[in-house]
C-alpha cells in the first residue's frame, strides 16, 4: 500500500509540473537534443562514476582491501539498476556494498561505502555554502536553506564523532531509526579517524565529482536551449536540488527532484520548459545508466565465496 501511495504521489507531482509547463514548448526544448550533447552527457556519466569508484577504492584500500577500480565502477552501475527497481536511493548502496563485502568483509565494505557517500555530501554542502556568498542570484531563501542543511550536517558529524551525545539521545526510543544510521557513520569515522590525508583526498575527489555534476547540468541545459546558465549559481542550487530529490516520498525522488529542478532553475533564468527539460534529460540519463547497470550485474553476480570474519 505504501509503495502504491508513493507511485501515485509521483504521478500527481509529474502531472502538476506538466500542467504548469506548455507541453509544446517542453517538446520543442527536448527536440533540440543533438547527438553531440548526448555524447557529452554520456562521457560525463563515465567520468562521474569513475571518480566515485576511485573515492570508494581509497577507503577500501585503507581498510586493507584490494578491489579493482573497474569492478567498483561496475558495481556503481549495478547500484543505479537496483535503485530503479527499489523505491529508495539506499538500495543501490546496500547491494554494491554487499557485493564488495563478499570479498573483503561486510563490516569493512559498509564502512567504506558510508564514508564514500558521506564525504560526498560534505563536499556538496561545502561547495554550496562557499559559492552562495559570491553569486548575485542566490536569494535569502536559498541561503537560508543551505545554512540549515549545513547545520544539520555539522550536527550529525558531531554526533558521529562523539559517543556522549549519542548516549543521551538513546534514551528516546523514537529516535532509534535516525540513531541507527548515525551509528553506521560513527563506525566508519572510527576506522579512519586521524588519517587526515585520506579524508583530504576523499574530499578533493568529492569536490571534483560535484564540479562535474555542475558541468553535467550545464550540458543538459544547453541541450534544451538554455544557452547561458549561471554556472556559479548552479554550484549553490544543485546541491539543494539533489538533497530535495533524495527525500524518500516517491520512488527515487520521481516528481520531487523534477519539481526542485523546475523551481530553482526557473528562478535562475530558465524558461519553465527549459527548467523541466533539464530535469527530464537528467532523469532519462539515470534510467539509461540503470539499464546499463542491469547488464553490469550479469558480470558481477558470480562472486567468490564470502570472506569469513
Amino acid at each position: 500500500m505504501k509503495t502504491i501511495l508513493k507511485n501515485v504521489l509521483a504521478l500527481l507531482l509529474l502531472s502538476g509540473l506538466i500542467y504548469m509547463v506548455n507541453v509544446k514548448e517542453l517538446w520543442a526544448a527536448l527536440a533540440q537534443l543533438t547527438l553531440e550533447s548526448i555524447f557529452g552527457l554520456a562521457l560525463l556519466s563515465v567520468a562521474l562514476i569513475y571518480v566515485s569508484a576511485l573515492k570508494w577504492k581509497l577507503f577500501l584500500e585503507y581498510l586493507g582491501s584490494q578491489v579493482s577500480t573497474l569492478r567498483l565502477f561496475l558495481l556503481y552501475l549495478v547500484g543505479y539498476f537496483v535503485n530503479l527497481l527499489m523505491p529508495s536511493y539506499l538500495g543501490g548502496d546496500i547491494v554494491r556494498s554487499w557485493y564488495v563485502g563478499k570479498k573483503v568483509g561486510q563490516h569493512e565494505a559498509l564502512a567504506a561505502t558510508i564514508l564514500e557517500r558521506y564525504t560526498g555530501i560534505v563536499a556538496m554542502v561545502a561547495l554550496a555554502f562557499t559559492c552562495m556568498w559570491f553569486v548575485s542570484l542566490a536569494t535569502v531563501q536559498i541561503k537560508f536553506a543551505v545554512v540549515v542543511v549545513a547545520l544539520g550536517l555539522i550536527t550529525i558529524t558531531v554526533l558521529a564523532l562523539s559517543p556522549r551525545p549519542m548516549q543521551m539521545l538513546e534514551r528516546y526510543k523514537r529516535l532509534e531509526p535516525v540513531l541507527k544510521n548515525i551509528r553506521k557513520v560513527q563506525d566508519g569515522f572510527q576506522m579512519v579517524r586521524g588519517n587526515k590525508a585520506l579524508l583530504c583526498k576523499a574530499l578533493l575527489l568529492s569536490l571534483l565529482y560535484h564540479s562535474l555534476t555542475v558541468i553535467n547540468t550545464v550540458i543538459a541545459a544547453q541541450a534544451v536551449g538554455w544557452e547561458h546558465p549561471p554556472i556559479g549559481d548552479l554550484f549553490v542550487v544543485l546541491p539543494i536540488i539533489l538533497l530535495v530529490g533524495s527525500i524518500p516520498a516517491t520512488p527515487n525522488g520521481l516528481g520531487i527532484q523534477e519539481g526542485a529542478f523546475y523551481f530553482f532553475l526557473h528562478g535562475l533564468g530558465a524558461t519553465p520548459a527549459q527548467a523541466l527539460g533539464v530535469a527530464v534529460v537528467l532523469r532519462a540519463k539515470s534510467y539509461v545508466l540503470a539499464l546499463t547497470g542491469g547488464l553490469a550485474w550479469l558480470s558481477v553476480r558470480k562472486d567468490a565465496p564470502a570472506k569469513k570474519f
